[in-house]
């Protein structure tokens, strides 16, 4: 059988679709089964996941219809050339935990999900469509499993990874997927100081800016090893343990594709037609690989990934400007614990609108039905009273953030500024001014608490005292206080254009006025708010915060140069040992010793237990940002019979496990 091409996939599919049956209903739920072992030196009393033989099931029943046609046509190859040796079984706790999702083997078709948008080039389930190289259950440190891979070691120093790749797993167009497309990644992409410029610290000793790069060895076509000088236990996180933001692209890039566009591969005299159509010179065709997917992270719908081979469970396929569609990748390595193919849905699309406003009403009409973390609170009553045969609403799952946090810029020059905001009575001043179970109570419907990491007081007359004793005691005529200059004192609060940014920014407002602090809120159009942060213009402003994440990885969130960079200029000392920026006070300095320890142990010792734990104490006592709540409800937009959502934890989980989703037949 001979390899489809994208393009012909995309055209075959697109007729078989439209002709085919739904499936039948699902068998019941066999006993959970667990995914061939990974080895990860795991605490002495935890058990080690033991090895579970692939299911079988028959060949009519093992995946979608809508593929099966186009095997019985002969444009597909059969689904046991399509699938890997050893498939990744999916079944109870494997993508969601146990207790959080009534898991059942699904049936295909019935539906499509549909989401809205404002980026044409970005939605939830399509950012969230990524995969990793090894698996554990969303937002959780353990069990860890293979997932890309199907089977690694770690030592128990956290310096040596052995890594085994799924025999027979293909790319998205139908190529092998072997240690080429690993040794490409690095030696040609990661190493090439023109299309990496500089190496990211997670591929480093101890994941430290300074230190040397990792080894990496290619043992066989199927095997390769990587190897630290310095104990590197945040190189877990860089392939999946808990952290949803690293896919597989940084260290797995198809090179029989990306070869065409790189000039260690492809003549720059042959590149030269393509660079003059994208206006580029010939010394830029690093430029051009870029643009064709070789920098593409994993997680967008970027224009670029339309043709790049992938690993993940759809392909983004080209789409009209008004739509971001997907479409079920015929290649996908994973199977349900009766063996058939996953995804069980074929399509996801995204509609873009203009704007936020517009949002509600493709809700209400019936056009959308699947989205999260886009839709404000306030508009919770009016979903609800549309509910219908076309969607209905989910409050039973939590942001995994903040969900936002009020953040202040330390580094801004202004030097009065800097020397009230460095006096951690003033932060204690300003985290007792807001307000936080007000917010959750007038912006989210009261389903919240406080974080569990930053006092919890809302005490105004608290945070009077305190600022008097910083020496702003003296008021103006309008009550507003003065600086310790003697000269008016106004915090410019300013936040980028986002429908979930600006009541809760109104509310914070709202409070520092309250207590004297003069606080003028202005919103900016997302580029240009991303040019004075970056620019170091900012005084205060408001981003998003994984407040309430998974253990051992959250903490990342907190660092100076995240986020709304609140501390750039000491990130820049700290990275180049004295080099650049500006030299941090002590408590600051003490938060990059914590991250040192965090990012060098295994997170799954009693020991990064610990450096938690003093973490968690050293936010407590500085303050270094302002999150407004934990475990906020986050309204979700499902279709009334879409099966194996979670009924409690993350809402980003969900999204994260859409491969396990089906439209569930009465």
């Amino acid at each position: 059988m001979s390899k489809i091409s994208r393009r012909e996939f995309i055209q075959v599919s697109a007729l078989a679709t439209a002709g085919v049956a739904l499936a039948a209903c699902a068998k019941a739920t066999e006993e959970p089964q667990e995914e061939p072992t990974a080895t990860t030196a795991p605490k002495a009393e935890e058990e080690k996941p033991t090895a579970t033989p692939v299911p079988e099931a028959e060949p009519a029943e093992n995946e979608a219809p809508a593929l099966a046609e186009m095997v019985a046509s002969g444009a597909l190859p059969p689904l046991d050339e399509r699938l890997p040796a050893q498939p990744m079984v999916v079944g109870p706790g494997v993508l969601v935990v146990a207790e959080h999702c009534d898991w059942e083997v699904g049936t295909y078709e019935g539906g499509v999900l549909r989401t809205v948008t404002t980026n044409p080039t970005w939605s939830y389930p399509c950012q969230h469509a990524l995969e990793n190289i090894i698996n554990t259950p969303k937002h959780h440190t353990g069990p860890m499993s293979g997932n890309i891979v199907e089977s690694f070691t770690v030592n128990d120093d956290v310096t040596e990874y052995t890594f085994t790749l799924r025999k027979g797993m293909k790319w998205s167009d139908g190529e092998p997927l072997t240690t080429e497309d690993v040794a490409f990644a690095w030696e040609d992409c990661l190493l090439n100081e023109q299309i990496t410029p500089a190496l990211s610290e997670v591929f480093k000793d101890g994941a430290k800016p300074a230190g040397d790069p990792m080894t990496l060895e290619i043992v066989d076509d199927y095997n390769f090893n990587v190897t630290f000088k310095a104990p590197t236990g945040h190189f877990l996180n860089e392939i999946g343990m808990g952290n949803l933001w690293d896919p597989y692209c940084d260290l797995m890039k198809p090179k029989h594709y990306l070869t065409q566009f790189h000039a260690d591969y492809t003549p720059v005299a042959e590149l030269k037609p393509m660079l003059e159509e994208e206006g580029l010179t010939e010394d830029e065709w690093h430029r051009l690989f870029q643009a064709k997917g070789g920098n593409w992270w994993g997680g967008g719908c970027e224009h670029e990934a339309e043709e790049l081979p992938v690993l993940r469970g759809w392909i983004i396929m080209e789409s009209p400007e008004e739509q971001i569609i997907m479409e079920r990748n015929p290649y996908y390595h994973k199977v349900d614990t009766e063996g058939k193919q996953l995804p069980y849905i074929g399509r996801v699309e995204a509609k873009v609108v203009a704007a936020a406003e517009n949002i509600p009403s493709t809700i209400i009409t019936g056009e959308i039905n699947f989205c999260r973390e886009i839709l404000r609170h306030t508009d919770v009553a009016l979903y609800k009273e549309n509910e219908g045969d076309a969607y209905r609403v989910n409050l039973d799952m939590v942001y995994h953030n903040a969900p936002v946090a009020f953040m202040l810029n330390y580094n801004n020059e202004d030097p009065v500024w800097q020397q009230v905001v460095l006096d951690v009575r003033f932060r204690q001043a300003v985290n007792a001014a807001i307000n936080n179970q007000e917010i959750i109570d007038a912006l989210y419907l009261g389903l919240g608490t406080h974080s569990p990491w930053f006092p919890a007081v809302d005490d105004a007359e608290l945070a009077n005292k305190l600022l008097d004793e910083i020496g702003m005691d003296q008021r103006d005529a309008d009550g507003y206080r003065l600086g310790p200059d003697g000269e008016p004192f106004e915090i410019f609060f300013e936040v980028a254009l986002n429908p979930l940014f600006a009541q809760p920014a109104e509310m914070i407002s709202q409070h520092l006025d309250g207590v004297g602090l003069r606080t003028s809120l202005k919103q900016l159009e997302g580029a240009l708010f991303t040019e004075r942060r970056d620019a170091n213009e900012l005084y205060a402003s408001l981003d998003w915060l994984d407040d309430c994440d998974w253990p051992d990885i959250h903490h990342w969130d907190r660092m100076p140069d995240t986020r709304a960079r609140w501390g750039r200029l000491w990130h820049d000392w700290m990275r180049t040992e004295g080099e650049e920026g500006i030299e941090p006070p002590d408590w600051i300095k003490e938060l990059y010793e914590i991250d040192s320890e965090l990012q060098t142990v295994n997170p799954n010792t009693d020991k990064a237990e610990a450096a938690l734990q003093r973490f968690t104490e050293w936010e407590m006592t500085n303050i270094p940002v302002f999150p407004i709540a934990r475990d906020i409800a986050d309204p979700c937009i499902v279709p009334p019979n879409l099966a194996n959502v979670p009924h409690a934890g993350r809402s980003s989980a969900m999204m994260f496990a859409e491969e396990q989703l089906f439209f569930k037949q009465a």
